[in-house]
């Protein structure tokens, strides 16, 4: 989303991200990796457990989530892999941005 934020921004989004960090874990990562978006804490787990993003057995480390909040807090688009690879294309969120009316 990082490479896309400009076209995810004229469709006023915004974009979040959330890692499974403490705060000085996502300051220290943050230092060497510039994000365009805001990247904050989940020390707790607790949204990502919340939204069902936790590692599993099968994950190699974090499963990775993308999730598509409308203005009304309702989820109308989700994607939850086991792996990095299975994160959908900026292209395919882009598309559902569009559609939801919600958002």
């Amino acid at each position: 989303m990082r490479d896309d934020i400009d076209r995810f921004e004229a469709r006023g989004a915004q974009v979040v991200a959330i890692a499974p960090d403490t705060v000085a874990g996502v300051a220290k990562f943050v230092e060497n990796n510039a994000y365009p978006f805001p990247l904050l804490a989940d020390g707790s787990h607790t949204v990502f457990d919340d939204y069902d993003v936790a590692a599993r057995l099968m994950s190699l480390g974090q499963r990775p989530g993308v999730f598509l909040v409308g203005r009304n807090g309702v989820v109308h688009f989700d994607a939850v892999g086991t792996q990095q690879w299975q994160i959908p294309s900026n292209d395919t969120v882009l598309e559902q941005l569009v559609t939801c009316t919600a958002c």
